[in-house]
C-alpha cells in the first residue's frame, strides 16, 4: 500500500472514530446558558429503540423496547407502553436547554437528586437511551423546579450538573410506563348488565333507552327498596374509562379452585363484554372478552336486509360490532388485569349492595 492510500485510510478511520465519538453522546465541552443539553439526541430521536430506567442501587426499574407495533414494556411481557411518557422524556431531553450550570461537588448532589445510582439511598433516576450507534446515560434528579418545567440532570460519570428547561418524568415504578387504558364503554351505550355469582345469585339491571337516567334493577325483593334511584348506575358505568393498575399474561394464569364472578355488559348497538373476576388471596384480577351480542347476531342471521330508515342494515350492524370485538380482543384478550378497587368492586355487586337497610 503506497503512502497516499495510507493517508486516505487513516483519514477515513479518523472520521469514523469522530462519528462514533459523537454518537456516543459525550457531553459537549463548555456548555453555557441557552445551549442544547443533548445536541446529538435530536438527530437520532426517531431511531431510539430502547430505554432503560434505573433507580437506587443501579436496580433496573423498567426496560422499554420499540418493535414493529410500537413501544412495549419488556418487564411486563411486552405489554404496550405509555407512549406519552416515552415521548415526554425523549423529546424533553432532545429539546432541553441549559438554564444554569450547577455543582460539581458530589457532596451537594443529594440536594438536586443527582447522587450516583450505585448508592442505595439515591433518589434520582437514570435514563439510558439507546439507538443504533448511540448510547447516553442521564441521571434525572428533581423535576419540580419552575412548576415542573425544569429538571436537574447529570450525565453518568460526569461531575457537572445542570438545571435544564425540560418537563421530565421517569416514573417511580414499572407500571408508570404501561399504557393504562383498557377500554372506555360509557353507560350511555350500556343497555343491560348481569352479574352471576358462583353461588347462583344473579343481579340484573337494564334501561330502555340510552338517554335514560337510571338503570332498573330486576327482582328487587318484596318490601325492600334501592338506597336511591340511581343505585345501579355505577355498575352500568363500570367499563367507562377503565384503566389498569397492573397486568399479567393470561397464558399461565392459574386461579386454582377459585370460581369467577361473571359480569356481562350488553350495549344498545349489539356489543357484549364479559368480565370474569377472581378474588384471590393476594389480589383481585379480571379477564375481559368481547363478542357480538345475541340480538344483533340473531337479526343478521334472519337475513333482514332492510335498514332502519337511513341506518345500517342488520348485516352492516353486525359487521360494525364484529370490528369492535376484534379490536377489543386484540388488546385485552391475552391479559389478566388488576384495576382500581372502586372499579373492581362493581364487577362483583350483589343485590344487597344496592338495597336500603331493612327497617
Amino acid at each position: 500500500m503506497n503512502q497516499r492510500n495510507l493517508l486516505i485510510l487513516f483519514a477515513a478511520l479518523g472520521l469514523a472514530a469522530l462519528a462514533a465519538w459523537l454518537l456516543t453522546a459525550e457531553e459537549p465541552v463548555n456548555l453555557s446558558e441557552g445551549d442544547l443539553y443533548m445536541p446529538g439526541l435530536a438527530g437520532v430521536l426517531n431511531d431510539v429503540d430502547k430505554l432503560t430506567v434505573r433507580r437506587a442501587g443501579n436496580t433496573t426499574l423498567v426496560t422499554l423496547q420499540k418493535n414493529e407495533n410500537g413501544w412495549v414494556v419488556v418487564d411486563r411481557d411486552s405489554y404496550p407502553a405509555n407512549f406519552s411518557r416515552v415521548r415526554q422524556n425523549l423529546r424533553g431531553l432532545a429539546e432541553a436547554r441549559i438554564f444554569e450550570a450547577k455543582t460539581t461537588n458530589p457532596e451537594f448532589y443529594d440536594r438536586l437528586g443527582l447522587r450516583d445510582l450505585a448508592d442505595a439511598d439515591a433518589t434520582g433516576s437514570e435514563l439510558e437511551i439507546q439507538a443504533p450507534g448511540y448510547n447516553s446515560r442521564i441521571i434525572i434528579g428533581r423535576t419540580d423546579e419552575g412548576g415542573g418545567s425544569m429538571a436537574y440532570v447529570r450525565r453518568v460519570g460526569k461531575e457537572r450538573s445542570f438545571l435544564v428547561t425540560a418537563s421530565l418524568d421517569p416514573g417511580s415504578q414499572a407500571t408508570d410506563w404501561l399504557d393504562t387504558a383498557i377500554m372506555d364503554l360509557p353507560s350511555t351505550r350500556v343497555r343491560a348488565v348481569q352479574v352471576r355469582h358462583p353461588d347462583g345469585e344473579i343481579l340484573a339491571i337494564a334501561k330502555p333507552r340510552s338517554e335514560s337516567t337510571n338503570y332498573t334493577v330486576a327482582d328487587v325483593p318484596e318490601g325492600r327498596s334501592l338506597t336511591y334511584d340511581g343505585a345501579a348506575n355505577s355498575l352500568g358505568a363500570a367499563l367507562a374509562g377503565l384503566t389498569l393498575d397492573d397486568v399479567e399474561p393470561a397464558d399461565g394464569f392459574e386461579p386454582g379452585e377459585v370460581e369467577p364472578v361473571v359480569t356481562r355488559f350488553e350495549t344498545f348497538d349489539g356489543l357484549a363484554v364479559e368480565v370474569r373476576t377472581w378474588a384471590l388471596e393476594d389480589r383481585t384480577v379480571h379477564a375481559f372478552l368481547a363478542e357480538a351480542g345475541e340480538a344483533v347476531t340473531d337479526r343478521a342471521e334472519a337475513g333482514d336486509e332492510d335498514g332502519a330508515g337511513d341506518g345500517p342494515t342488520d348485516a352492516e350492524a353486525l359487521a360494525a360490532v364484529n370490528e369492535q370485538v376484534a379490536t377489543l380482543n386484540a388488546r385485552v384478550g391475552d391479559w389478566i388485569y388488576t384495576v382500581p378497587s372502586f372499579k373492581s368492586e362493581q364487577f362483583t355487586r350483589r343485590m344487597n349492595d344496592l338495597l336500603a337497610a331493612e327497617e
